[in-house]
């Protein structure tokens, strides 16, 4: 990946999305698996397929990290050491469900419709 972009700011869309997701290491975009940091682009990506709405995005990006999280759902033990991918991936999926039913879901707007659109006429 060349020119990867990393920004945290939290009154933008992208860093909304990075504060909701826990998603503010820049050193993390060096990372592979479910802990790498996403890029802006990824970001506004998510953004996009999530109509604006950061807490869907956010979710999204969770999702996202659980799935690789998941696709590697290894226990490692060794002697006092021990680290489960597997719960790490029911967490953030946790965590987006949380996001999910707290975030406002884009609503459809008949605008483009005529008014009398459904109105019962008598003659």
């Amino acid at each position: 990946m060349s020119n990867i972009e990393f920004s945290y700011t939290p009154g933008t869309p992208v860093g909304g999305v990075r504060l909701l997701a826990g998603d503010i290491d820049p050193e993390g975009l060096n990372r592979t698996g479910g802990d790498r940091t996403r890029t802006d682009t990824e970001i506004e990506q998510l953004l996009g397929m999530s109509a604006g709405e950061t807490r869907l995005a956010a979710a999204a990006l969770l999702e996202g990290k659980a799935a690789e999280f998941a696709s590697t759902a290894t226990l490692v033990a060794q002697s006092t050491l021990r680290q489960d991918f597997r719960e790490r991936s029911r967490r953030l999926l946790e965590a987006a469900a949380v996001l999910r039913n707290g975030a406002v879901m884009p609503s459809w707007s008949p605008a483009s419709y005529p008014e009398d659109l459904g109105e019962i006429r008598e003659d």
